[in-house]
């Protein structure tokens, strides 16, 4: 692994550990192999002992993607005795779902209950970031709370959100606006599913990896650029190493919400049409240009940063974002939906690739210096 040894392999070639001693993370190559009996482990161990009924909430991007998807967990389920409590949910994945009016939330739920999902079944959640939102917002609500297995299937998903302890949906324009405590009893990672998704997904992903790495993990920054052209081909070997290192990380060093205040902004100003991993890369740049303006950052320091971003491909959201910079007022709204979401205007800043500070009051006037020049400079950037 990156770094040190922070993960230890069984024979099986499974990863596991707990966060904060409240649920077991696990990676796999592949959940659905008959002979790999990690994920019916995991439910049995959630049944405390016996194997509870499941109710599937699958994304549809990840089903229509993965070639055989169903008919492999129908033989899986047989294969461990599984009982599915009903039908499967199918979601449509993407953010519009977490922007109906509950309506995907409450589909779930429904689902719940009309397949009398109680206290000792389990809701399984497969798909990406939105659709784990979406479930895991039902099952808080459900019997005040039924257990819930998530899947993520992208690298954002996988390598961020396993450690989510929130389930979170949008109310028009305003991002993440209902928040439900949301902790998962245990987190399945299939590093297969990588193969699948959408290569703007893929990218996106990678520019998550990037934030987190640029301002809490040198040596997995360091990593990703070494590995960037296996990165780019999903090689499977490059993408488990990279999933491992990042919730290895997180378990130790925690979560980041580097520049997650002007992504949230840029989202919603998109109506969502901006993906969040090209969000966070463009907030990554902005939040860095800034520190550089405050002097806390060296430029020098942290040219590697978007010069990797754009490498990876997470810059591409750049282009279709100039009538966004074009209302840097608006942007700056974001700053104030920060304090009402976390209850200040603290925000990190880099101080160098791995490293941060925080700073209790922005300096307006800074960022919109910063906000006139952006696209420019970041247009005049050439990749590297």
């Amino acid at each position: 692994m990156i770094g040190m040894a922070r993960i230890k392999k069984s024979e099986e070639s499974i990863v596991s550990w707990k966060v904060e001693g409240k649920y077991p993370v696990r990676i796999v190559a592949n959940a659905f192999d008959e002979t790999d009996a990690t994920l019916a482990d995991t439910l049995r161990e959630c049944g405390e002992g016996e194997m509870p009924r499941v109710l599937l909430v699958a994304d549809y991007n990840v089903v229509h993607y993965t070639e055989g998807l169903g008919s492999r967990i129908g033989h899986y389920f047989q294969a461990h005795g599984i009982k599915l409590a009903g039908p499967a949910v199918i979601l449509a994945g993407g953010e519009k779902i977490k922007n109906d009016n509950r309506q995907s939330a409450m589909r779930v739920a429904r689902a719940a209950i009309e397949t009398r999902i109680g206290r000792k079944d389990v809701l399984l959640a497969i798909g990406g970031g939105s659709v784990l939102d979406v479930a895991g917002f039902a099952a808080a609500q459900i019997r005040a709370g039924v257990k819930f297995v998530r899947m993520p299937t992208t690298l954002a998903a996988q390598a961020e959100g396993a450690y989510s302890d929130y389930a979170a949906l949008n109310e028009g324009y305003v991002k993440d606006a209902y928040r439900l405590p949301s902790h998962p009893d245990a987190v399945v990672v299939d590093v297969a599913f990588t193969r699948t998704v959408l290569d703007g997904v893929w990218r996106g992903g990678l520019g998550e990896c990037v934030r987190y790495a640029a301002i809490q993990d040198a040596a997995i920054f360091k990593w990703i650029a070494d590995n960037a052209d296996s990165l780019a081909v999903r090689d499977e070997d490059a993408a488990k190493e990279l999933v491992g290192s990042m919730i290895a990380s997180r378990a130790k060093k925690g979560p980041t919400d580097f520049a997650q205040w002007s992504a949230l902004r840029l989202e919603a100003m998109s109506n969502y049409r901006l993906p969040p991993g090209y969000a966070l890369a463009i907030g990554t740049c902005l939040d860095g240009l800034y520190a550089q303006a405050r002097g806390v950052l060296k430029g020098p320091d942290w040219q590697p940063v978007p010069a990797l971003l754009r490498k990876c491909g997470a810059m591409q959201g750049l282009s279709h974002s100039k009538r966004l910079f074009a209302q840097p007022g608006n942007i700056l709204m974001g700053l104030d939906a920060w304090q009402l979401t976390t209850g200040s205007m603290a925000r990190i800043l880099p101080k160098a690739i791995g490293k941060s500070v925080v700073e209790e009051t922005p300096d307006r006037a800074a960022y919109e210096d910063v906000l006139a020049h952006f696209m420019d400079t970041m247009l005049d950037q050439p990749a590297k």
